[in-house]
């Protein structure tokens, strides 16, 4: 059983390149998930500790009507991302095959970007509570009246700071101390660090990229 699409290049490069951004070199989960279906193409990846899902939207869709699914490496990954991005025409043809691997065609003729399935070697366990956790998340009620966004460059800038590590060898956290959702917000990074990140106006938000883009 296998399925076929027509999607955006560049869409599928940007799905493929943040999932793997959540699959470091040395993480224990060694596969992202593909799942490819008539509502779209969904790639998810994680390192067990954080977890990193987008999608691509798809046409002509050729396949099962509950779609397909299969593993790939994280090499796989940046190998997409690359192929779609180099893609000028647009528009490629991504084809999965379960069980054997996917074949990305560019629109503009250049080389197909292919990768085995390695669905064999995924922890499927884990993958299912993936699932369970997004969909119990996603379908919790608000604890609080209080909802936060950041500017995610602002955010960046708090992954430069070096402090000592933990007791456990690990790095350290970025403690927040939010008292408002439209107060300034304290940072601590370490026995040290100490910062402060305004959090963006959600009404503005809303009104420049729509509800869709807020909780």
């Amino acid at each position: 059983m296998h399925a076929s699409v027509t999607l955006p290049s560049d869409e599928m490069a940007r799905a493929a390149y943040n999932a793997h951004a959540f699959i470091p070199a040395r993480a224990m989960v060694k596969t992202a998930r593909i799942e490819l279906s008539p509502a779209g193409l969904r790639v998810t990846g994680t390192d067990g500790y954080a977890i990193g899902q987008d999608t691509a939207p798809v046409e002509d869709y050729e396949g099962p009507a509950e779609g397909v699914t299969l593993h790939v490496d994280r090499t796989a990954l940046a190998d997409l991302d690359a192929g779609g991005r180099k893609d000028k025409k647009g528009f490629g043809r991504l084809e999965v095959r379960p069980g054997d691997g996917l074949v990305f065609r560019p629109g503009n003729n250049d080389v197909a970007t292919a990768a085995q399935d390695a669905s064999a070697t995924a922890d499927h366990q884990l993958w299912g509570m993936v699932d369970n956790l997004f969909t119990r998340l996603e379908g919790r009620p608000l604890a609080l009246p209080e909802l936060v966004a950041f500017d995610p460059a602002l955010l960046a800038r708090f992954s430069k700071i070096k402090a000592p590590k933990g007791k456990d060898g690990l790095g350290r956290a970025l403690d927040m101390l939010i008292f408002d959702a439209r107060e300034p917000i304290l940072c601590k990074i370490g026995p040290t660090f100490r910062g402060v990140i305004m959090p963006i106006d959600r009404d503005v938000h809303a009104e420049n990229v729509g509800q869709d883009g807020l909780w």
